[in-house]
């Protein structure tokens, strides 16, 4: 009896033992979970997979890479505003004339992207009232880069070494390098974050992890999220393909002069290591907020007195963005709503007596997968004050978009663009000026 009593104990005692490693370990799992470094890691980890997220929204139409787009740009706008303050002070009819030719022009643009070739090549060909008022070429093959002027150039300007297909090949994507590049400052970001822009408090209700940067420490932490970019072969040879220069760049402190001291909150529930708020501070009072109530999302905007307080709500692929002002009043909404092959924003927002309302719709038809498709992009705004329009308009981009990537240009006759000569740089300047005073006049 004695002996089942005495193991009885030892059994306690060890049941008791290994709890209390249980509960110190997991004290220590806890507190590492919700130390400022693993906090900071996984907030970048979340943006990081928000922003793949969006990539990965996008429809597949199989000619991301290798393509021909023609587009058409119309635009047609008008302002009773400018129009009557140009009747009583001409030097407002600049403005009234600008935007009466700019719905005059006729503006075409191709595009071209051949990666298995690694060829581009891109035309912008804009009119005024049937008049040429722009004419201008870009073209890359051979790793090289050209461009040409209408009315500047004679023949194509050989503008030096263009390493941007040198990213592409026959196993990677366009889509697949953004998400790559994302991942990659996700880890950079993680990586370089020091134990001295961190910091912890405590309020009523949370625990707050802050990051700090000041100007100084923009400068340091920018320049290490470069070094490992740079150090990581495909991520560098992505980032040069955009930028040629991209293994020169470096953050100095002239970049950031003025930003002040930016910090991040992160707060967290006390009990649990969860993330229920995020705040961006910057200097003169701006505030950005971000955190979700019930099904809710919520924004706010704060500059020095201002507020702008943004409450989103998801159904499906419908989100309804109800916007109100610092005294909770509503001023305007936004609806956003999406297909795979339709993309539609509505916006409605009254501030005092001005009304502002704008639409943005993007379409897919006709789509034959890896062949053809056509899409639409119509912008309408509606500007109006006092009864008055301020501006008002239509700008529709009609597109169709084939897997032809032939280009037929010739370069035989390029020149160095380190020979151009004093004139050829005059004439750029005057083509320029003339491009401007045809709008203005």
């Amino acid at each position: 009896m004695e002996n089942k009593k005495n193991k009885k104990q030892k059994r306690i005692i060890i049941i008791l033992f290994i709890l209390g490693i249980m509960l110190t370990i997991g004290g220590g799992v806890l507190t590492y979970l919700s130390s400022p470094n693993y906090v900071s890691k996984v907030a970048f980890k979340q943006f990081s997979k928000k922003a793949t997220e969006l990539i990965e929204s996008r429809i597949e139409t199989g000619l991301e890479d290798n393509y021909k787009k023609t587009s058409n740009i119309k635009i047609a706008l008008n302002s009773d505003y400018f129009q009557a303050l140009a009747s009583m002070n001409p030097s407002y009819a600049t403005i009234s004339k600008i935007l009466k030719n700019l719905s005059n022009t006729e503006n075409n643009i191709t595009m071209i992207q051949d990666k298995d070739k690694k060829k581009m090549f891109f035309n912008l060909d804009s009119k005024l009232s049937g008049q040429s008022l722009i004419n201008t070429k870009y073209l890359v093959e051979n790793a090289t880069a050209y461009y040409s002027i209408d009315g500047v150039t004679n023949t194509y300007v050989n503008n030096g070494n263009n390493n941007y297909f040198e990213s592409l090949n026959s196993s990677t994507t366009t889509n697949e390098n953004i998400k790559y590049i994302i991942g990659k400052v996700t880890e950079a970001l993680s990586s370089n974050l020091k134990e001295d822009y961190l910091s912890q408090s405590y309020t009523d209700k949370y625990k707050v992890i802050t990051i700090t940067l000041t100007e100084e420490n923009q400068v340091n932490y920018m320049n290490g999220v470069l070094a490992e970019l740079k150090k990581d072969k495909r991520a560098n040879q992505i980032l040069t393909g955009y930028n040629a220069n991209f293994s020169n760049v470096k953050i100095t402190e002239k970049d950031v002069q003025g930003t002040g001291t930016v910090k991040i909150n992160i707060y967290l529930d006390k009990v649990l290591p969860q993330a229920k708020k995020y705040e961006l501070e910057l200097k003169n009072k701006n505030k950005l907020t971000y955190f979700k109530e019930g099904e809710k999302e919520i924004v706010e905007i704060k500059t020095g007195e201002e507020k702008a307080i943004l409450e989103i709500t998801t159904e499906g692929n419908k989100k309804e963005i109800n916007i109100k002002d610092s005294n909770n009043t509503p001023v305007g909404t936004i609806t956003i709503s999406k297909t795979d092959t339709n993309y539609d924003l509505v916006a409605n927002i009254t501030d005092d007596e001005t009304k502002l309302e704008f639409g943005y719709n993007h379409q897919i038809t006709n789509l034959k997968k890896g062949n053809s498709y056509d899409s639409k992009s119509t912008v309408t705004l509606k500007i109006t004050s006092q009864n008055m329009i301020i501006l008002d308009g239509t700008i529709i981009v009609t597109g169709q978009t084939t897997s032809d990537t032939t280009i037929n240009e010739d370069t035989s006759t390029s020149v160095l663009a380190s020979s151009l000569t004093g004139t050829q740089t005059e004439l750029l300047q005057q083509k320029i000026a003339l491009t401007m005073l045809s709008l203005m006049s």
